[in-house]
């Protein structure tokens, strides 16, 4: 049980952490649509990207270093 919840701690931390120095031009989408209308600043944006790769080199930061400390 603690395993886990330092699995999910650390993961969290770790992909915050990734998020926050995530290249900003990578938010951006290319999207030739939303540059000539009135759309929101918030469609101009994607996110997904960045928050999927940042957890995920957050999890696998984190399982590497509860491997090496439990084992």
């Amino acid at each position: 049980m603690e395993t886990l919840f330092s699995l999910l701690l650390l993961t969290t931390i770790y992909g915050l952490a990734f998020l926050s120095i995530f290249p900003e031009k990578y938010l951006k989408k290319i999207s030739h649509f939303n540059h000539h209308k009135n759309v929101p600043e918030y469609l101009k944006v994607s996110l997904s990207t960045p928050i999927f790769f940042s957890f995920l080199m957050g999890y696998t930061l984190a399982s590497a270093m509860l491997y090496f400390i439990v084992a």
